[in-house]
């Protein structure tokens, strides 16, 4: 009976034993675990449904994407208007390589004009980059720490971040497609330190940048270390006897011919081609007309160096002291997987606790450290860890702000660092058994993340419900304005966090707002707006959010409806009711009558009828901004406002301003009393 145990024991060791030698095992693994991303990622489809950042990048980005066409050169940009002769002017944002864009492009086109398949052809897209990046970390990993195990457990564990798995499908060139860029060039980069391939690192190195310039803040450190060590050897080589201007001059020419230096030079001339490409786009786009200086991507760049920001307002988050802060904590949110991190919610960055904060010093600390102890490939390990701040500092007032959250990815150099010395040393204390062994653990720990990541990408069901009928509405309005180029927007289409989606869901119209168009010798075509009026001469009855009328003959039905009915109100403006709409209006007006704030208080006849934050109040409150609600300008002022359903007893309006005391002052007021 005491034997059986042992016997057991020693079986199972046989057959792990057995195991690890199967060197197809772990690529299978680190495949069946990367999957996890796709299988709980399958209900994405058809709108943008994280908030905030992710929305707006996403949204910006396929916007760049829809209208890369021959027609425009290639011009990546994001809208058109109108000058005030009628002219075409475009919205550029060449701010990076064209290469993502034009890797996202094919991928859509199938899809004619059905926004909701580009949506999720995109995000797939972009998601197959994710277990790319992955598998060059395992293969770059196990090239240097010659071990499978040690190679897929340290992806595995890198990988598995809140910061990783939440921007894992931006559909944008600054997410993790960067990630995958600075991998390929690092992985680039192992094989010509350990077999001297110098032009397959050359080649890596110019797909790279197609995708995005992060690949700079890999090579930088790699160049200069690499530089440094030729340098060592130079003067090693040079006998002491020869003068000093001898000796510099051996050093220069060494320097000169070194490869480091060649892979530099032309990793710039490279890039600085693509920046040509982009800069040269705008300038003939911008009708040749703007100074250089003012050329959208120069202005980008300039104010990534801090140019033109006001450091005073925002001496807080570009202090060094809360900046450093800031990349300890997203280092330190990157080397925990989600599964044990805090809860993740996009803006989590603002709080910073204080535990990642510690756990990121510390995780970059061990890495520098653990490096004095690794006889082999130094120059690797250590730019793969110094890559993160080669391209935070440099552009330290973008990297500063909270919301840039995908600025964390750069850091899974550290990561990849420090899970693979960490094993290393397991792995000389207790054998490669334990590392395998640690290695289905960790292919767990990241199927847990993606999994607890999954539960947070599901809205509420209302609001979920309202995206997806904003789409299909928008969609409609689309096919319906097919020939059609000037449409005026005059409604904020929020949608789950961000308000600028319909250029997207209309790129390539030229799209204006109701200010624009009064400036412009070229009136629209049609009216997109989310006030539905009864008696208009609504084109699209179907639609339940988003509504299309022909311009011209919504302005005659404003102006008969302005003649024929009496306002609610007569004021500094005069307010109508027009079917569940209430109409602002005033003749002659300036800017000065709609630069301050409006408010509107709505008391209805039964309380329980008020959304429930509004109840303790005992009215609701849609305060608004001219702006916002714009139907026309000119010689009259012209906004809607949509009302809720329910009866209502009292209106009360007016606009109001903001004193320096935090209190407020009421510039005008009016009420009506809609029942006795």
């Amino acid at each position: 009976m005491t034997l059986l145990p042992m016997v057991t024991s020693k079986t199972f060791a046989h057959k792990l034993d057995s195991l690890q030698r199967r060197a197809w095992l772990p690529p299978v693994l680190l495949l069946l675990a990367l999957s996890s991303v796709f299988i709980f990622g399958a209900e994405r489809r058809g709108y943008f449904y994280r908030e905030g950042g992710h929305n707006a990048m996403s949204a910006k980005n396929l916007l760049i994407v829809e209208n890369l066409s021959p027609d425009h050169r290639f011009l990546t940009f994001i809208g058109q208007t109108l000058d005030a002769e009628g002219k075409t002017i475009y919205e550029p944002y060449s701010r990076f390589p064209i290469g993502s864009y034009a890797l996202i492009k094919p991928a859509i086109l199938p899809f004619g004009d059905d926004l909701s398949a580009k949506i999720y052809a995109a995000q797939m897209l972009m998601l197959l980059f994710f277990p790319a990046a992955a598998v060059l970390a395992y293969l770059s990993l196990y090239r240097i720490t010659s071990s499978r195990w040690i190679a897929l457990t340290a992806a595995l564990l890198a990988f598995s971040s809140a910061y990783c798995l939440y921007w894992n499908d931006a559909i944008s060139s600054e997410a993790i497609v960067d990630v995958f860029g600075a991998l390929l060039v690092f992985h680039g980069m192992v094989i010509f330190e350990q077999e001297g391939r110098f032009r397959q690192l050359l080649l890596k190195t110019c797909l790279a940048l197609l995708l995005g310039w992060h690949v700079y803040a890999m090579l930088l450190p790699f160049i200069a270390l690499g530089l440094m060590r030729e340098l060592i050897k130079t003067r090693s080589g040079v006998s002491t006897h020869h003068s000093a201007l001898c000796q510099l001059k051996h050093a220069t020419l060494s320097l000169l011919r070194s490869r480091y230096m060649a892979l530099g030079v032309a990793a710039l001339l490279f890039g600085v081609s693509l920046l040509t490409f982009n800069f040269t786009n705008e300038y003939f786009a911008l009708n040749r007309e703007t100074p250089f200086t003012e050329i959208p991507s120069f202005m980008s760049m300039m104010s990534r160096a801090g140019d033109g920001l006001d450091l005073r307002d925002n001496k807080g988050s570009f202090a060094w002291p809360v900046f450093m802060r800031l990349q300890f904590y997203r280092i330190g949110m990157m080397a925990t997987p989600y599964i044990f991190s805090t809860p993740f919610e996009e803006g989590l960055d603002v709080i910073m606790p204080l535990l990642f904060v510690i756990l990121g010093i510390a995780a970059f600390i061990a890495s520098l450290v653990g490096l004095m102890f690794v006889r082999r490939h130094k120059i690797l390990l250590a730019s793969l860890t110094l890559s993160g701040f080669c391209w935070a500092l440099p552009i330290r007032y973008n990297t500063a702000i909270w919301v840039h959250g995908h600025e964390a990815l750069l850091y899974i150099g550290v990561t990849l660092t420090l899970f693979s010395l960490v094993l290393l040393c397991l792995r000389r204390w207790s054998g490669e058994r334990l590392i395998a062994a640690l290695s289905v653990a960790a292919a767990l720990v990241f199927v847990l993340s993606a999994l607890r990541m999954s539960q947070l990408d599901h809205p509420d069901k209302r609001v979920e419900e309202l995206q997806k009928a904003v789409v299909a509405d928008l969609e409609v309005i689309r096919s319906m304005t097919d020939k059609t180029q000037v449409i005026e927007i005059n409604t904020p289409l929020k949608f789950h966090g961000w308000s600028k989606f319909s250029p997207l869901y209309l790129s390539g119209k030229i799209l204006v707002s109701a200010r624009e168009t009064a400036l412009s010798a070229r009136m629209p075509d049609f009216m997109v707006t989310s006030v539905f009026v009864d008696g208009f001469a609504q084109l699209t009855p179907q639609n339940r959010e988003i509504f299309l009328y022909e311009w011209d003959d919504y302005q005659r039905r404003l102006d008969k409806v302005i003649e024929e009915n009496e306002p609610l109100i007569r004021s500094v403006f005069d307010a109508h009711l027009v079917g569940d709409a209430l109409m602002y209006s005033k003749d002659d007006c300036n800017e000065d009558d709609i630069s301050e704030k409006f408010f509107l208080a709505l008391y209805p006849v039964d309380e329980s009828d008020l959304p429930a934050e509004s109840r303790q109040h005992g009215f609701d409150n849609l305060d608004f901004h001219f702006e916002d609600r714009i139907i026309r300008r000119g010689h009259r002022c012209i906004a809607m406002n949509q009302i809720p359903e329910y009866n209502i007893a009292r209106i009360k309006t007016g606009q109001f301003i903001q004193l320096p005391d935090g209190s407020f002052q009421h510039l005008w007021e009016d009420e009506v009393h809609l029942t006795q």
